[in-house]
């Protein structure tokens, strides 16, 4: 093999790897899921206030699609960022941000709106709407912080 051989082999290699990456950030958090996630996370807050047997069926399901989409979809990407302890963090950092989306439209709920502490349509369901809207609306920068962390040159991609 001559030099020149050895060269191109690395930047194929290069190619491939920049592709890739590129694959990867195509496939974080693609709109669908995140809609779907959301209504997930809706179902699991607004249950809170309903009676049994109602609320255990009502929280699983809410939690079984918030938390089932992400780890289907995981295993649909045929390229994806291996977990490094930054973007840990930052889904860990999430779970407080809708904490408090949450409480705060419970108490907007029973402040603003006169909505009753139980029931269907309860202050729960005014704070699990909230949380939905916020977890929406945090994507785009959840995503962008998500792919900075996956394209770092120490952040390789797994198959």
């Amino acid at each position: 093999m001559n030099p020149q051989d050895a060269q191109a082999s690395l930047n194929q290699i290069r190619d491939f790897q920049d592709k890739t990456r590129e694959e990867m950030v195509r496939k974080i958090f693609p709109w669908p899921h995140v809609i779907i996630s959301a209504l997930g996370l809706f179902a699991s807050f607004a249950s809170i206030d309903l009676e049994q047997p109602w609320l255990p069926i009502a929280r699983g399901l809410g939690l079984a699609v918030f938390i089932g989409v992400g780890i289907l979809h995981s295993f649909r990407v045929s390229v994806h960022p291996k977990p490094t302890a930054p973007m840990i963090g930052v889904y860990i950092g999430m779970v407080p941000i809708l904490l408090v989306a949450f409480v705060i439209g419970r108490i907007a709920g029973f402040i603003l709106f006169g909505v009753p502490a139980h029931g269907l349509l309860s202050q729960a369901t005014v704070g699990g709407a909230l949380a939905a809207i916020v977890y929406v609306a945090i994507m785009p920068v959840v995503r962008r912080i998500i792919t900075s962390i996956a394209l770092q040159a120490h952040g390789p991609a797994v198959r």
